[in-house]
């Protein structure tokens, strides 16, 4: 098997990922989804906050019209030319440009992720459920109601 090369991305998701953390740090997961699930966590993009993935988005956009007006003035470019250029695009964006391919393979992030994923999960499942929540307040309220209703002097009932 080949070895997989690191990646800033899965640097990032590693360091995104904590299962301690509400959501275990994801932000964003498919709509309809009361939480994220373990699916979710293998998705670098759904650690970023709606403003970073906005940045994202535009930056796309605008690289892609480049390349569309490329196209359409019919200019040859290769891989080198493109990279050339998206690297000129990231300067003048004032953007930081990545000189390395980082220290965290995808497969050690997207294991550390489901691993955060797990501790998230027992986190939740040690929670009581709304159902365990509502009965704990209906007891608190019936023992205030019960002491309400005593008559100062009454003697407390014999546990026989």
């Amino acid at each position: 098997m080949a070895r997989v090369p690191p990646s800033p991305a899965a640097n990032f998701w590693a360091s995104a990922t904590d299962g301690t953390k509400p959501n275990a740090g994801l932000t964003t997961w498919p709509k309809g989804q009361i939480r994220p699930r373990q699916a979710d966590v293998a998705i670098a993009k759904n650690y970023q906050s709606a403003e970073e993935i906005d940045q994202l988005n535009r930056i796309v956009t605008i690289y892609l019209e480049f390349a569309e007006l490329q196209a359409m003035n019919r200019k040859t470019m290769t891989m080198r030319d493109w990279i050339a250029k998206l690297d000129q695009f990231l300067q003048i964006s004032e953007r930081e440009i990545l000189t390395h391919a980082g220290t965290v393979t995808a497969e050690a992030a997207r294991v550390l992720a489901e691993q955060e994923c797990e501790k998230y999960q027992r986190l939740l499942d040690a929670q009581p459920s709304p159902v365990e929540q509502h009965f704990e307040e209906a007891v608190k309220k019936a023992k205030l109601l019960a002491q309400s209703k005593k008559k100062p002097g009454d003697k407390p009932e014999d546990k026989a």
